[in-house]
């Protein structure tokens, strides 16, 4: 019977010089820490700079026409206003048969005239004027009295008078917002219903401004 019994077998395990097996991994041998398939703590960090550069210059141009785009809303906002309110003067000048102010040859920031025909929100020969309050142009009427805003934003205004003979209205308007825009316009009117005149195109009273219906 003790020939049937099976007697263990040893195998050897060969050790290296510093005492490790072949597996162990504190020797350079170890296929665990030869692996090549991930980053480097440097190389992850020249990523995140990277990004971050590149997100940087994304935000600047995104604000930047963000900014632009405001600015030439802005301007174009004022160019508008400006505009009607220059066209609303011009329309009411055209029919003056007298200008109080300024004198001939002379400038100032009002306009004050007597004009000739009735109109939906005018008199007859009502007295209007044009005139700058603080940054609101405003029409100011006589009959009845009333103060009506034309636009608002403005810097200055003047209106500038031609010498006798010659009565060119030149009307300035500057309009301007705190954030930087501005926009300044700047139109000729030539009353048509003045008594007496040198100037081209001077009905003396006779014309008159058809209202589209």
């Amino acid at each position: 019977m003790n020939s049937m019994l099976l007697s263990p077998t040893f195998h050897k395990r060969e050790l290296d010089s510093k005492g490790f097996g072949p597996y162990c991994g504190m020797n350079g041998d170890s296929k665990f820490l030869n692996s090549s398939n991930g980053f480097t703590l440097i190389e992850i960090i020249m990523v995140i700079v990277i990004l971050s550069i590149v997100s940087a210059i994304t935000i600047y141009f995104l604000a930047s026409s963000v900014k632009n785009y405001v600015m030439m809303v802005n301007q174009q906002n004022l160019l508008d206003e400006g505009r009607l309110a220059l066209e609303r003067m011009c329309r009411d000048i055209r029919d003056a048969q007298s200008i109080t102010f300024p004198p001939s040859g002379n400038s100032g920031n009002r306009i004050v005239f007597q004009r000739s025909h009735p109109t939906f929100g005018d008199l007859a020969n009502e007295t209007l004027s044009f005139r700058l309050n603080g940054t609101t142009l405003e029409k100011v009427k006589s009959s009845p009295n009333g103060i009506y805003p034309l636009a608002s934003h403005v810097s200055t205004f003047s209106v500038t008078r031609g010498a006798s003979g010659n009565e060119e209205i030149t009307l300035s308007l500057t309009l301007s917002l705190t954030t930087g825009e501005r926009v300044t316009l700047q139109t000729k009117v030539y009353p048509k219903n003045l008594p007496r005149s040198s100037m081209y195109k001077n009905f003396f009273t006779h014309w008159q401004e058809e209202l589209s219906s």
